[in-house]
């Protein structure tokens, strides 16, 4: 009976790890499932792109981005009277209202360039920056980091590192552990 119960002493800690590992898969693999956007978020990301909501949604979306903006934003910005706005043109059919305020007071609006008396800011009057914003070629598609949902990269290497650590612990911890029992202490 000796011999069974020190195998199954041994098997023990790499049940743990196996199940460390097999919760950290898992915890890896849920990520992407929920950090796709709905389409109340995709009407925020809208607003915090220019202080408008630009494109044309179904109307369930507009409401569903009421109730996701977070509290401060919707206190202390304009982006529920932007939504409804938007929403009630998106009901007419008439195209996205202007914004009532911008929430990103650094860029400079057309025309506020004192420099630049065409009111084009040197874009040739196309209003756009020249780059297309879709990444490139990655093997995962492109990443939107200026979200409003979006993780920050830092934080997520952190987290990553944090959890390398606490297995390795562990493991550690255990194979000490499962190495004292093998070893008896000498009979006199």
């Amino acid at each position: 009976m000796t011999p069974d119960f020190s195998r199954q002493r041994s098997t023990t800690p790499l049940r743990v790890l196996v199940l460390l590992v097999a919760l950290a898969a898992l915890a890896v693999t849920a990520a992407p499932a929920s950090a796709a956007a709905s389409c109340g978020r995709q009407v925020i990301d809208d607003w915090y792109d220019d202080g408008r909501v630009d494109g044309t949604y179904p109307l369930h979306c507009y409401d569903d981005a009421i109730d996701a903006l977070p509290r401060d934003v919707r206190d202390y910005s304009s982006a529920k009277d932007d939504i409804q706005r938007a929403m009630t043109a998106a009901m007419r059919g008439e195209p996205a209202p202007p914004a009532t305020t911008d929430p990103s007071p650094d860029d400079p609006a057309p025309g506020d360039d004192p420099d630049d008396p065409t009111g084009t800011n040197g874009s040739g009057g196309s209003g756009g920056s020249g780059g297309s914003g879709d990444g490139g070629t990655e093997a995962g598609g492109p990443i939107d980091t200026e979200s409003a949902s979006s993780v920050p990269i830092p934080l997520l290497i952190l987290a990553g590192l944090a959890l390398l650590l606490v297995i390795s612990g562990s493991a550690g911890y255990l194979l000490r552990r499962a190495q004292a029992r093998r070893i008896t202490p000498p009979t006199a």
